[in-house]
């Protein structure tokens, strides 16, 4: 298994107390990101969780996906996790090093991205994403209430312009009924259908995308091609259905659902002792009651 040793690998195990045939939730979230990473791809990966899936994706299947990284790195082929897109181990083989201005005007802009991978604070039942603010959005001086947000987030960086350019976007996000509210409380990046008929994306004039998977830390959800709303179609070995709906802000249809092919051990051995092995994201943990 791409010459790693199976003594160190037992060893990983018990350092970090997990077991062999199991894994966790966020190992899931990896693993089923991963597979939606096709190989030949064109792929704009965020900054955090986006970046972990993308590394295993070209370690298992997709040796031959370009990601792109907004800070102007196009085809890293990335050995350490980076912190963020413009950590220098991003671009680690890349085929070019340039500029922001280069990766949304000259590819994004262009048509040259196939596939959009993002991270955000809130999802909702269309597929929206918000990673701008909680509480309100104006700063006291020039809000209504005299008070400005609750939460300032790190804002949309280029999360917007990927999901209005790009053909396909996976959206991957811990699975919390504070994050998945029926709407989100501010529109960051319109990566689904954006509301019901009338008000969808194609309506505002983003002619571009609308294919969008939602893949939590338990399942996976498509917007209905009637409603554009968010339904269940896969979830995860050992989750149940009801505590998925019961951490769910609108009513979530699974009358669709598969059960997720579990990850293999191939696909556990590279995540954790080639992705992460300082378990940097694979080692946090979700706030909903369990």
């Amino acid at each position: 298994m791409q010459n790693m040793d199976i003594g160190e690998y037992k060893a990983y195990l018990e350092k970090n107390g997990l077991e062999e045939d199991k894994y966790t939730n966020m190992e899931l979230l990896a693993v089923a990101t991963a597979r939606e990473m096709p190989d030949g791809s064109f792929a704009f990966v965020g900054t955090g969780l986006p970046l972990m899936a993308a590394m295993l994706a070209q370690h298992m299947h997709a040796p031959g996906m370009t990601v792109i990284l907004e800070a102007g790195t196009v085809g890293p082929k990335i050995e350490h996790l980076p912190l963020s897109v413009a950590d220098p181990r991003a671009a680690f083989r890349a085929s070019t090093l340039s500029t922001l201005a280069d990766a949304f005007g000259t590819i994004a802009n262009r048509g040259f991205c196939t596939l959009g991978v993002l991270g955000a604070a809130e999802c909702d039942k269309y597929g929206n994403l918000n990673s701008t603010s909680l509480g309100g959005y104006w700063p006291a001086g020039v809000s209504g209430t005299g008070m400005g947000p609750a939460v300032r987030l790190t804002g949309s960086g280029g999360a917007n312009s990927i999901a209005s350019v790009a053909d396909k976007i996976v959206a991957m996000m811990v699975h919390e009924k504070r994050r998945m509210p029926e709407r989100v409380e501010y529109l960051t990046t319109p990566a689904g259908m954006r509301g019901p008929r009338g008000e969808t994306r194609f309506d505002y004039g983003l002619y571009r995308g609308g294919d969008l998977v939602v893949i939590t830390d338990l399942c996976k959800m498509k917007p209905d091609p009637d409603t554009g709303v968010l339904y269940m179609t896969e979830i995860y070995p050992g989750i149940d259905v009801d505590y998925v709906k019961e951490n769910t802000g609108w009513e979530l249809d699974v009358s669709r659902v598969e059960v997720m092919a579990p990850p293999t051990r191939e696909e556990l051995m590279i995540l954790r002792m080639k992705v992460d092995p300082q378990r940097i994201y694979l080692g946090r943990k979700p706030k909903r009651k369990e």
